[in-house]
């Protein structure tokens, strides 16, 4: 098998010094196979890459040496190298496996319900992600950010790809259901001072009506109970009670401060990554005095395996450290902005209907400043255990 990979050549010599060549075989460490003596002539076989130090022996000694078989893998592959469509088509071959190897060929979107898998589908072809789409080319950490944006009902989302298939892994917005725990022994209490609104009994002792005031820590339904036949039992207490209550928040802005402002353009810089080396595929280098930065790196792909060459995408968004000033309109407008968040964030989330606000609106020489006075109706049962000795 060795001797079929390596190439073994046959040969003849013959000439009047033909002992010193035979020693000059041996002392130049040639391997020398199927040696034998006939007419005069000496015959044997030596590996391929042996036959031209072979040859400059037979010169030396005023030898005649033919070679007169010659057998194995390199001389087949000799053979062909004119041979040039063979050639060609084992290149177009080798580029049309990696070319497969490194395209979209298909795209699986996991951990949907709510959003449909063609939703998703569309959402990544308009953000560059498509079937046919060259991967190295995908800035994979970009697309899950722009994903997310594109359809507000995600709350994180993950890209990868494996050989030429892309995975999408996906998490909706919907938070679980909170598990109630209702084999422990408490109270329902106030959380707030409030005006009891409506009361919803689950389970417990009702002790203050609809349109009662209470105060914070006050017992609204209670988990200490009688069986009816003179025992008294510990339960968990559970109810809906709505109130209305009051709360202050204040809310600033200053009209003079320094940070970031961002130009809203955004430069993506290519490398080539070779052997961890990287070669920039762009002439010119980004000319930032400051920026953000973020890069991700994809490799190309063969047969299903990573080869040690990919593509870098480095990412430079860039910003000015600025004083910024604000009029007293612009400063409400700012206001407005943090007023409506807020509510969102804390109210509108949770449930709580904001019945009226009064805002108090102050000027001062740096800054400008919201007091808001709210009236809100939400829950306002708390658990409050009870401890049983």
């Amino acid at each position: 098998m060795f001797r079929k990979i390596r190439g073994t050549a046959a040969f003849r010599a013959s000439g009047a010094k033909l002992y010193a060549f035979i020693n000059s075989i041996r002392e130049n460490g040639i391997t020398c196979m199927s040696q034998r003596c006939h007419d005069g002539c000496f015959y044997g076989c030596v590996y391929t890459y042996d036959m031209k130090n072979l040859t400059e022996l037979a010169q030396q000694n005023k030898i005649d040496l033919e070679f007169t078989e010659r057998k194995g893998v390199p001389f087949k592959l000799k053979g062909y190298r004119f041979r040039f469509g063979i050639i060609a088509g084992f290149l177009i071959l080798v580029s049309f496996v990696f070319y497969l190897s490194n395209i979209v060929v298909s795209v699986e979107v996991c951990g949907n319900s709510g959003v449909s898998r063609e939703q998703i589908i569309s959402a990544l072809s308009d953000i560059g992600i498509y079937k046919g789409k060259f991967i190295a080319d995908i800035n994979f950490r970009k697309c899950e950010q722009r994903l997310r944006l594109s359809i507000p009902e995600l709350a994180w989302a993950g890209i990868r790809h494996t050989g030429s298939r892309i995975v999408v892994d996906v998490t909706e917005a919907d938070p679980p259901p909170e598990m109630v725990r209702d084999d422990i022994p408490c109270n329902v209490v106030a959380d707030r001072d409030a005006q009891i609104m409506s009361i919803e009994l689950y389970s417990g002792r009702q002790m203050k009506k609809a349109g009662s005031g209470v105060k914070k820590g006050d017992i609204i339904i209670s988990g200490v109970v009688d069986d009816g036949g003179g025992h008294t039992l510990k339960k968990h207490a559970m109810g809906k009670i709505i109130g209305k209550y009051e709360e202050e928040v204040t809310f600033s802005q200053l009209l003079s401060s320094e940070g970031k402002v961002y130009s809203g353009e955004e430069e993506t810089k290519k490398y080539f990554d070779f052997f961890g080396f990287r070669i920039p595929l762009f002439l010119k280098d980004a000319e930032y005095q400051s920026f953000d930065y973020s890069e991700t790196s994809n490799s190309f792909m063969f047969l299903g395996k990573k080869l040690p060459l990919g593509m870098v995408h480095s990412t430079y968004t860039p910003f000015e450290y600025k004083t910024l000033s604000y009029s007293a309109e612009e400063a409400d407008i700012l206001l407005q902005q943090k007023l409506s968040l807020y509510e969102k964030n804390f109210y509108d989330l949770k449930g709580i209907e904001v019945e009226n606000r009064e805002i108090d609106v102050k000027n001062y020489s740096d800054k400008m400043e919201y007091s808001v006075k709210y009236t809100l109706v939400g829950e306002i049962g708390a658990d409050y255990e009870i401890y049983v000795d």
